[in-house]
Order: C-alpha cells, then structure tokens, then sequence
C-alpha cells in the first residue's frame, strides 16, 4: 500500500511538470522562422526600441527602458539560432546569424549615433550596471530562455513572453556599448558587450536544450556523430562565454563580502566609540588601500585612532589603512549648519533679485520721464508762442526737466523759465504768470509746475 500510494504521488508530480501536453512544435518554429527576418515594421521596431533605450539609459528612466525591452524585436533571431540547431535546419541557421549580426550592428551604431549627439552622455547608474556581467547574469539569460522558448512552444500563447523580454535584457546592454564607443570608454563597451554575448548565447542554448526535451522533428538527417559533435560544439561554447563571468562574480562577491565587513567594522568599532560616521569610502593606488571616514561627534584622540587603526586585522581588513576626516560637530549640528547656509544662499538670491528689479525701475523710470519731457517741450512751445501773441511783454518761456538732473527722485516736477521785457509791471507780471500756469497746467495735465521769471532786454515777440 506504501509503496503504491508512493507511485501515485510521483506520477502525479510528474505529471504536474509535464511539458509535452500543448506542444506545438511545427507552429512553434513557423512562428519563429516568421520573426527571424527583420525587414519592415520590424526593422522599425529595432531602431524605436533602441532609441527609447538609449534615452532610458542616458536619463536613468527604468519605466522608458522596461518600454524598449517589450518592443525589442532582437528574441526572434536568437531563439531562431538555437531552435535552427536543434532541429538540424542550416538554412534556418544561416538566416537567424545574419539577421542577428545585421541587427546587432544596426543596434550599435544608432545607440553610438545617439550619444555621440545627447548633451546628457555621463555614465548613469542604469549604464555602470550594465558592465560587469557575472555568472548570476547568465543565470538570468538560461532561465530566461528556458521560461520564453517554453511559453512560446504552447499551442495557446502564453502571457509570460513580455516578462521574459523584461528579464532577458537583450536591447539595454548593447546600447550601452554604444555608449562606451560615442564617448571613447573601452571598459563600457566591451563589458556591456559581453553582457549582450552572455543573454544571446544562453538563450539559445536555452533554445536548443527544449526542443531536444520536447523532442522537435528534425528537418534533416543527423546521424549519432553528428549530433555529438553539435553537443560538444554547444557545450565548448557555453563553457567559454561562462569562464569571464565567474571572474566577474569572483571579485563582485569579493566586494560584497568587504563592504559588509567593514559596515561590521563601523558598527562594532568606530560607533562603538561615540563616532558618527556621516560617510565612508575606499581609496585604493597602487601601493596602498585606505578606508577613509567622515565623522561627526566629538573628534578621537590620536590613541583611539591607532587602537581602531589596529583592529581592522581583526575583521580581515589587514590591507587597509584608516584615515579620519573629523568635524567636532554633532550630526545634529551639521545638518542645522546645512540649513542655515541654504537658507542663507535663498536669501542672498532674493536680495540679488530684488536689487535687478528696482535696477530695471529705475532705468524705466529714467527713459520714462526723458519721453515725457520730450513731449512737454514740445506743449511748452505751443503755450509760449500762445502767450506771445497774448502779452508781446514776454521775452522767453522754456521748460527744465528736473528728472533728469536729480537721479534719486522719480516725482514728477516740471519748471517753467518765464522772462519778461524791461519795464513790465509788477501787475502785468501776475496777470501773465496767472494765464501761463493756467495754460501749461491745461496742456501737461497736471498740477506740479513751477513758473521761474526773470527780466530781459528784448520781448519774445521781437525775437526770431
């Protein structure tokens, strides 16, 4: 009985991870040999989606790089590759490789194209992690394969393929590359291209690994030699674009496995002390390794700095040597410091705005009131030569801008210069200062006038 419950727990466990049931595999590879050729709205595709990469990756937009990788057309040629192989199709074979290797150079030079041209162009964080591949990106690329070529042999399309286009990362990498070469950074280009080899490869090596499993019909004949040959070749492959990765992922868990030890180092040691570590980095050259710290708090005695200095062999970080950078200052404080200084640079750019403002007042005002002493000059004229025909007594009227001479009053003030011939009474005076201060009042329509007299030899109306 135990042993046939047993069974029939593991055929239905076997059973749930069935992958023959739905296979379709004759319309899995028209599907794919349909998508290999790039032409058309695909090529358009290509292009847009490098584009929208490009910007995603020059702006560090995540959401316009997720939108690239779903329009991205490079899937098809390389899962063309690996499903070419392992049906025998050389035909096939040939079509998937130049395609790929025609939209991987149209790839390249429309993403060097762009950042030779953007005036953004400095390396984001979404393009530094792109250059250092390590062997958990190809785990990426082989699980990746195996969830796309498994999704897209089902004869009912699953919903999964979009995930797999986000995960697999095929455009990203390749415009990063781009990048290295627009801006001359080798260690961008070659990495971010081997990130690329990395998603190609393993994908189709995912490829070929499912339709062996599920068993896809061969379209030429293969004999027992040939098809250990092909293994031998697609396993010398794989081995060679894995062996750079794991030198990659040695030094990134060597990394790792440093910086948490020396956040063991801050915590048990330096905080330990009293210090306020504000902020830590490494210094490396070629002859030595530092740690150097940002402290806040009350400043360590030289004796504390050599007793911390002494237990970095403790926590294996016998390499380093430790340099200190202390304030005195609590944290506190320096973040109030902080405040008070942006508050004071607000301030001072509001004073500056302030003193430009009344600066271009001014300046209005001053070309203002020139205009309008032009157009009084020219109403004071027309009143003198009024007067002139009224009262032959007078010799002159003419106008003074005060304005213009007194440069810290913008009132308006006008004076009027009246001149009077020899021998006009004192009666006669008023009567015609009384009429001319009527008349300017009328003609410049305000109140603010000064009438200044004086005697002359000649009255106004002998005068030419």
């Amino acid at each position: 009985m135990f042993s046939y419950g047993l069974l029939r727990r593991f055929a239905r466990t076997r059973n749930r991870f069935a992958l023959a049931a739905g296979t379709d595999s004759e319309g899995t590879a028209q599907r794919i040999e349909a998508g290999i050729d790039l032409r058309g709205e695909r090529a358009w595709l290509l292009i847009c989606s490098c584009l929208l990469a490009s910007i995603g990756l020059d702006t560090g937009s995540v959401a316009v790089i997720i939108g690239a990788m779903l329009i991205s057309p490079l899937m098809s040629p390389i899962l063309g590759v690996g499903l070419s192989t392992a049906v025998a199709d050389r035909r096939m074979l040939q079509h998937a490789a130049r395609e790929l290797s025609l939209a991987t150079g149209i790839t390249l030079g429309v993403s060097t194209l762009y950042f030779a041209l953007t005036p953004l162009g400095e390396p984001t964080s979404e393009l530094i992690s792109r250059t250092q591949p390590t062997l958990l990106d190809v785990g990426v690329a082989l699980f990746g394969g195996i969830a796309g070529i498994v999704a897209g042999s089902r004869r009912e399309q699953s919903l999964a393929l979009p995930g797999v286009a986000i995960a697999t990362a095929l455009m990203p990498p390749l415009c990063t590359a781009g990048f290295g070469l627009a801006t001359g950074r080798p260690a961008f280009f070659f990495g971010a291209l081997y990130l690329y080899v990395i998603n190609a490869i393993f994908i189709s090596l995912a490829t070929f690994g499912i339709a062996r499993f599920l068993q896809f019909p061969l379209r030429s004949f293969s004999d027992a030699k040939k098809r250990k040959r092909e293994i031998r070749l697609v396993s010398s492959i794989a081995t060679i674009a894995i062996l750079p990765s794991l030198g990659f992922l040695y030094f990134t868990v060597q990394e790792a496995r440093e910086t948490r030890r020396i956040g063991q180092f801050l915590t048990g040691e330096v905080e330990k002390r009293g210090g306020e570590v504000m902020r830590w980095t490494r210094v490396t050259s070629d002859d030595s390794s530092r740690i150097k710290l940002f402290l806040a708090g009350t400043a360590f005695e030289p004796e504390t700095v050599d007793s911390l200095t002494q237990s970095l062999d403790s926590y294996g970080l016998d390499r380093y040597g430790l340099d200190l950078v202390q304030s005195g200052i609590s944290s506190r404080e320096l973040q109030r410091m902080e405040t008070d200084v942006q508050r004071g640079i607000l301030q001072a750019l509001e004073i500056a705005q302030r003193a430009t403002d009344s600066a271009a007042a001014v300046t209005k005002a001053r070309s203002d009131s020139a205009q309008r002493g032009a157009v009084d000059t020219a109403k004071v004229r027309v009143v003198a030569r009024e007067l002139a025909q009224v009262f032959p007594e007078l010799v002159m009227v003419s106008y003074v801008s005060q304005n213009a001479l007194l440069a810290d009053s913008l009132a308006p003030s006008r004076t009027m210069l009246v001149e009077f011939g020899a021998g006009v009474s004192a009666a006669k005076q008023r009567e015609i200062l009384d009429r001319g201060r009527s008349l300017l009042q009328a003609r410049l329509g305000s109140d603010a006038v000064r009438l200044v007299t004086r005697q002359a030899a000649e009255p106004l109306s002998q005068r030419r």
